[in-house]
Order: structure tokens, then C-alpha cells, then sequence
């Protein structure tokens, strides 16, 4: 794995990192990835290297002259998922407004504690705290719109396989909402707030931790406007293997 980093009057400028990209889509003018968990997109003061950012600079080095080095949207370290990244400053412009604009449709997959009965819109703004040196969200009335739709896929005993739509793009937002509503995502370290009152057989939870080590979150399908050919990219991926593992075990158990 090959690093190039300088530091010039305390000031960090990243060259490059050799970090395999898992490309779904490329033209010579946009790329999507399929982002693996346990890596972060963007450098910061815990994660100074290895980083999506830091993989696109190694790969595309004229990427280093537009804004965030072409990334459009963000996926927390352990969520997986579809990724839009601009290779011009045209497109990267273009898409980052079309965010801005909900154009862009982002399907997530997600298992999460307890039992939802109804799909159901959450709609609960999402205001930056600071805690033990970590930014963390909450819901909070004087914070910024934030909704997202959720779909019942399945439901096993005390938990349920969801499909959700996010109609804003708040850093977390998906993870604090089910939190939120009390329905928190199976593995989630961070946000963890589910129903007290369902017996979790120890079993589960063992076997759980085993099979997955993340939030049981993923970013499967993504939809939105080519910024040079003006069609629409629908691109779809498969669950990946923990949380298929997941399903799985949820499925058979009769516990």
C-alpha cells in the first residue's frame, strides 16, 4: 500500500493511497462504487489515511482540483453501499445540486430490533452534539430537516428487515431516527435504543454479535440524472454477506 502525504506549514496535503476500488459504473465523466465497510470516505483527526478520498487521489489524480476530491454523498465507516463520485468539476457540481434537490434517490437496506408493523414516514429534525470528543446527532427541535421513509420487507421474530428511502441526507440521519422510534439498527454501537420490553433470548444476541460486527445498514440502490447524457443510472447491488448472513440466521431460527 503505497502513501504519499505532505505536510507544508502544518497544513496536510494528501497525494495518493493505493486502495482498491470496487467499481459498479464508469464513464469518462462519473464513477459508483460499491463502498465496503470498516473504511472511512473522507480524512479526519482519528483516520488520516486509508480513506475513500485518499483512494481516489492514488487512482484518479486529476481528482485533486475538484471539491472533495469528486465525492457527491458520504456512507458512514460501516455502512456499505453505493457511492456517486464526479471525475469533472461539471459533474460534481451538477450532482451536488441535484443532492441538494432530492433528486437523487437513495434506497438503503437495514435489520433492525423489535417489530415494525407499518411502513411509516420519520420525520424528525437532527441537530450536531459533541460528546466524549465525538460528533454525535440527535433529534432535536432547533436542528435541520430531516425525513426518512421506511418499508417493511420482512418480519422475523423481534426483528425486522427494512427498506428505506431517504428524502434528506443528514450525517447519521437513518441511524437516528430508527433510533429514534425506538427500533435502533441490529449492531449499531453508537445509536442503540430498541423496545425494552421484548425478551431478547441470550442466543440471539451471541449469535448476532457473531455474524455481524457492524450496523446492519446498506446502501443498495441508487437512482439520478447522468450530468452529460441527461439519462437516468439506476444501479442495484447485492446485500452483502454479513448482513445476507443476518437474514439468514433470522429467518431459520425458531428460538
Amino acid at each position: 500500500m503505497q502513501i504519499n502525504t505532505l505536510i507544508l506549514n502544518k497544513k496536510i496535503i494528501w497525494k495518493a493511497q493505493n486502495i482498491p476500488l470496487n467499481i459498479i459504473y464508469e464513464d469518462q465523466y462519473i464513477l459508483v462504487i460499491n463502498k465496503k465497510s470498516n473504511i472511512v470516505v473522507h480524512p479526519n483527526n482519528k483516520n488520516i489515511n486509508s480513506t475513500i478520498f485518499n483512494s481516489i487521489l492514488y487512482h484518479y489524480p486529476y481528482s485533486r482540483d475538484i471539491p472533495r476530491a469528486g465525492i457527491i454523498h458520504r456512507l458512514d465507516k460501516n455502512t456499505t453501499g453505493l457511492m456517486i463520485i464526479a471525475k469533472n468539476i461539471y459533474s460534481y457540481f451538477f450532482l451536488r445540486q441535484e443532492l441538494k434537490k432530492h433528486n437523487i434517490v437513495r434506497n438503503y437496506e437495514a435489520i433492525v430490533n423489535g417489530i415494525i408493523k407499518h411502513n411509516n414516514v420519520i420525520d424528525y429534525p437532527i441537530k450536531r452534539i459533541y460528546k466524549k470528543n465525538n460528533i454525535c446527532m440527535h433529534v432535536h427541535p432547533l436542528g435541520k430537516t430531516a425525513i426518512t421513509k421506511i418499508f417493511i420487507k420482512n418480519i422475523f421474530k423481534n426483528y425486522t428487515h427494512l427498506k428505506i428511502k431517504l428524502k434528506t441526507g443528514r450525517t447519521h440521519q437513518i441511524r437516528v431516527h430508527l433510533s429514534y422510534i425506538k427500533h435502533s439498527i441490529v449492531g449499531d454501537q453508537i445509536y442503540r435504543n430498541y423496545t425494552s420490553n421484548i425478551n431478547y433470548h441470550k442466543f440471539y444476541k451471541i449469535k448476532i454479535n457473531e455474524i455481524i460486527k457492524r450496523q446492519a445498514l446498506h446502501a443498495k440502490c441508487i437512482k439520478f440524472v447522468h450530468p452529460f447524457y441527461n439519462t437516468l443510472i439506476t444501479l442495484e447491488t447485492i446485500l452483502p454477506n454479513d448482513i445476507n448472513n443476518l437474514i439468514n440466521f433470522l429467518k431459520n431460527v425458531s428460538i
